[in-house]
């Protein structure tokens, strides 16, 4: 099971979700790394920002040479500035070109950019022609992601989607809810099957994705051709890997305690040698990763046995080799109890164990 932007091939048909503060070079990596990850976006990069030459957008839309197929998604408002956007971005050598029509967060939708624009169908058309145009100069496709509308009472995606189609576009993403939902109540991925009937290019189906059972769920509900996979990402790595190899009807592997200690802390490993990315002196750039860190670690202990307690320790040390010892205390501790199947469970708190010392 694959589809098709153009001539690139999307296999397998399991995308890692643009995120906010999440999904930098590095965290791309570390999933594609894992396996089952057919296609990767970059977190939103301001095309204002971009045009204005501002070091953090272009650190943001910073790719490894090894990392295809991958998008880089932009925002905005302005048509000429999201063109030169999209031109930067075939520049840095991305295969697509994103545009963010689905970002709910007030930091965006109060510049009238992300879903704001399924208010705004006509602006939105201008934008679309314009990064069309700049991506067929450059010779890559544009592909657009949304929501299923502003709010309960203007559902438009269908229609979006169509006029995003008419301009070039050549997949589309939906997350099955309104921007005014925001993450509450459940994604409706059957009205996603809507927006497949209402276009000729592949359409991914967005939100709720935090199992293999819920992809499966996902597509059949909206006949979508792939899936896009965020916040489940963050409380499972290996969910890419899992889905894809459902999908192809093989076992799905479930990676020890072992695997994602070393996973965890080989991340941390990571982010301790990106000095060259961070200005400032060492002290500075330790304690940006270390930022990182105590991010990353917070989402994927979230809900998990003796979770609370590490998140604790982690947000509290100073150093990154605090933070290392501190998870490999929790995993001993996991292994001691022989939590073997905590990270299977999605819990809304800590499960109730044995307090940790």
């Amino acid at each position: 099971m694959s589809f098709r932007i153009d001539s690139i091939r999307v296999d397998p048909p399991c995308v890692l979700a643009p995120m906010e503060g999440i999904t930098d070079r590095d965290f791309r990596g570390l999933i594609r790394g894992l396996g089952g990850c057919g296609l990767t976006v970059t977190e939103f990069v301001s095309s204002e920002a971009m045009t204005r030459s501002v070091a953090k957008a272009w650190r943001m839309a910073e790719l490894d040479p090894d990392e295809h197929p991958v998008s880089i998604q932009i925002y905005g408002r302005d048509p000429d500035r999201m063109a030169d956007a999209a031109r930067y971005c075939a520049d840095l050598g991305a295969d697509i070109v994103d545009i963010n029509c689905g970002c709910p967060s007030k930091a965006v939708t109060s510049g009238c950019a992300g879903s704001a624009l399924m208010r705004e169908p006509e602006l939105a058309r201008r934008l679309y022609e314009a990064v069309g145009a700049a991506t067929r100069e450059r010779g890559l496709p544009f592909t657009v992601k949304m929501r299923t509308g502003w709010d309960s009472e203007s559902r438009n995606a269908p229609d979006i989607a169509r006029m995003a189609v008419d301009c070039g576009a050549r997949m589309i993403a939906v997350h099955g809810r309104t921007r005014c939902d925001m993450y509450k109540n459940r994604a409706d991925w059957s009205f996603v099957g809507d927006v497949k009937r209402a276009v000729s290019v592949p359409v991914l189906v967005n939100g709720d994705i935090l199992t293999v059972a819920d992809a499966h769920r996902a597509l059949e509900e909206s006949g979508a051709d792939g899936v896009m996979v965020g916040r489940g990402i963050l409380r499972n790595p290996w969910l890419l890997r899992q889905i894809a190899q459902s999908l192809r009807g093989e076992s799905v592997t479930e990676p020890s305690l072992e695997d994602r200690r070393a996973v965890l802390l080989g991340y941390f490993a990571q982010l301790e040698e990106l000095g060259e990315h961070f200005h400032g002196d060492e002290a500075t750039r330790e304690r940006v990763a270390l930022g990182r860190i105590k991010k990353i670690t917070g989402y994927f202990t979230k809900g998990l046995p003796f979770g609370g307690k590490l998140r604790q320790r982690i947000f509290h040390s100073h150093r990154i080799a605090d933070a290392r010892g501190f998870v490999n205390d929790y995993f001993d501790l996991l292994a001691e109890h022989r939590v073997r199947d905590a990270f299977l469970q999605v819990h809304d708190e800590d499960t109730e164990l044995p307090s940790v010392a």
